[in-house]
């Protein structure tokens, strides 16, 4: 695919998830929303207003010594598939495939820190940890909030907080969201009830792309519900309480199953061994959704040949933005879906079943 060559030094090159080695957890990600004083909201506003705002948040952090060789790109300047980039690098909440003039991203060469701006409101900071130090990130996203505060005035009310575009998001404008697979719970039928036993009022549990009813890889997004009346550490706190709790009731189900035969789950895992192995063209839910028992099985010592860190490495390289990154030429929609079984067969080469 054609490559924009900012996104191509600062992105393309760069997988934060090659640091991850964790078996249950993904990643996390830190999203601050702000706006500034005396600006309507994007929605509202004017083109001269947003390429005013765009101006003002640039020429901060474009000069901070926070961040590494950032760059600036205009949503009209790439494309929809280096847009759905993002989203995937990203793994936003929110699509930018609708961005365009009047509204930006800001990134940096270490792959872990994008600002969108005039996109929901003026300003998201968001961070994405695959290291498992979550405090450090928060700390700099803190650090990069307060210099950028001290150009700007951000909107605020001492009833409400920090007001943002969406209000159920006033008060810190702060989302956490870990991003876990608890694959032994889902697939021995147990996690309902797990989640009934565990889960607080303050926690909310979505997919992959945001919608609760479609579990996708695997992958149950953890989120904070209110950012009103708590503050960051408290918002912390009880996401990590809630993690821990799911991540040992995730271990316990997958020690039942190494001490306890269990011929379904290990025809899952067979089954997706084979759809990897030996299909000619996938779509890329089915992918996820076999990836991850693959991993499952990895872990319970069903298979060889591949580390907890390839199989999350292969999880993220083979979604649509992500697979077409690494052609120089365009891909058509029908090629794609046997380029993305040609890539997964030749990641998964060395991989054996041992059951």
């Amino acid at each position: 695919m054609a490559k924009n060559d900012k996104i191509h030094s600062v992105l393309y090159q760069k997988r934060p998830w090659v640091n991850n080695s964790n078996n249950i957890w993904l990643a996390s990600t830190i999203n601050l929303q702000r706006n500034i004083d005396k600006f309507s909201f994007p929605n509202k506003l004017e083109k001269d207003r947003q390429d005013q705002i765009i101006s003002l948040v640039s020429k901060v952090l474009l000069h901070t010594d926070q961040l590494k060789n950032p760059v600036l790109i205009k949503a009209e300047d790439i494309g929809p598939i280096e847009k759905e980039y993002l989203v995937e690098h990203f793994l936003s909440s929110h699509s930018f495939h609708q961005t365009h003039s009047g509204e930006a991203f800001i990134l940096d060469e270490t792959g872990t820190f994008l600002t969108t701006i005039n996109v929901n409101n003026h300003i998201n900071f968001e961070f994405i940890d695959c290291r498992g130090e979550l405090e450090t990130a928060w700390n700099h996203m803190v650090q990069i909030e307060t210099h950028l505060g001290k150009s700007i005035n951000y909107s605020f009310s001492p009833k409400f907080g920090f007001l943002t575009a969406n209000p159920s998001l006033c008060g810190t404008g702060f989302i956490l969201t870990v991003f876990l697979q608890p694959s032994a719970l889902i697939h021995t039928g147990k996690i309902k009830e797990t989640l009934k036993r565990i889960t607080t009022n303050g926690i909310f549990l979505t997919g992959l792309q945001g919608n609760p009813d479609e579990i996708i890889g695997d992958i149950y997004a953890v989120r904070n519900n209110f950012t009103l009346g708590l503050t960051e550490e408290n918002i912390i706190s009880a996401i990590r309480l809630f993690t821990t709790k799911l991540m040992v009731e995730e271990n316990s189900a997958r020690f039942h199953l190494r001490q306890e035969d269990n011929p379904e789950v290990k025809d899952m895992v067979s089954r997706a061994y084979a759809i990897l192995m030996h299909s000619y063209q996938i779509e890329t839910v089915e992918a996820l959704d076999a990836i991850s028992l693959l991993k499952l099985g990895a872990d319970l010592g069903w298979l060889k040949g591949a580390s907890p860190t390839e199989l999350n490495q292969l999880f993220f390289d083979c979604r649509r933005a992500h697979l077409l990154s690494k052609f120089e030429h365009e891909i058509s929609k029908e090629e794609i879906l046997h380029k993305r079984a040609d890539f997964i067969h030749n990641a998964l080469k060395n991989v054996s079943l041992t059951i």
